[in-house]
C-alpha cells in the first residue's frame, strides 16, 4: 500500500500539485517515520510552493541518485535548504556540487570520454558498467537520448524516457524525442 502511496504521491508532484503531493507523503509518514523517500518528497513539495522549477530539477536530480547513498536524506535535506536560502539560479552550482559525493560521471565529462574513445558506443558500455552518466539539465538529456538512438539503444532511450520525460511535463522537445524510435523494433 506504501509504494502504491508512493507513486501517487510522485505522480501529483510531477504534475506540480505540490498540495496533494505534500498532503500524501503526510499520510505515509504518519505511517511509516522512517521512509526516506516519502521524506525527501514531503520536502520538495513543499519546496514546491514557492520555487516550482527548482523543485522539479531536484525531483529529476534525486531520481537519478536515490540508490547510490545511504545518506541521500541528509544530502538532500542540505540541498533544499541551501536552495531556500540561495538564489533560484543557484539550484544547477548546488547540484552539480553535490554530485562530488556520488559515484557517478558528470554528462560532461560524458562527453569527453566519448571523445577519447572510437565511438559512442564503446564510451557508453565503458561508462555504463562502471558508472552511471548523471544528467541534471534538459539540454543534456535531449542530447543523450539522441545520441542513444543514433547509435541504436532503442530501448535504453525508451527507458529513459519513460522515467524521466514526466519531469519535463508537456514539453515539446522531450515529446518528439518519441519520434526518434523506430516502431516495432523495441
Amino acid at each position: 500500500m506504501i509504494k502504491q502511496q508512493l507513486s501517487r504521491a510522485e505522480k501529483l508532484f510531477i504534475e506540480k500539485d505540490y498540495k496533494n503531493a505534500l498532503s500524501l507523503y503526510a499520510v505515509i509518514l504518519s505511517n511509516d517515520m522512517e521512509n526516506s523517500e516519502a521524506y525527501i518528497g514531503a520536502l520538495l513539495s513543499d519546496l514546491g510552493f514557492e520555487f516550482k522549477e527548482e523543485a522539479q530539477v531536484l525531483y529529476f536530480y534525486y531520481q537519478s541518485i536515490k540508490n547510490s547513498s545511504d545518506n541521500i536524506k541528509k544530502s538532500m535535506e542540505e540541498l533544499i535548504t541551501n536552495l531556500i536560502v540561495s538564489t533560484k539560479d543557484d539550484v544547477y552550482e548546488l547540484i552539480d556540487a553535490d554530485l562530488a559525493k556520488y559515484d557517478g560521471i558528470e554528462y560532461e565529462d560524458f562527453l569527453t570520454l566519448v571523445e577519447t574513445k572510437e565511438n559512442f558506443k564503446e564510451a557508453f558500455e565503458d561508462a555504463i558498467f562502471s558508472t552511471k552518466v548523471i544528467i541534471t539539465k534538459k539540454w543534456q538529456f535531449i542530447d543523450f537520448i539522441k545520441k542513444l538512438t543514433d547509435n541504436g539503444y532503442y530501448s535504453v532511450a525508451l527507458n529513459y524516457l519513460e522515467t524521466h520525460a514526466p519531469t519535463y511535463e508537456n514539453d515539446q522537445d522531450i515529446l518528439t524525442l518519441y519520434s526518434l524510435l523506430p516502431k516495432g523494433k523495441l
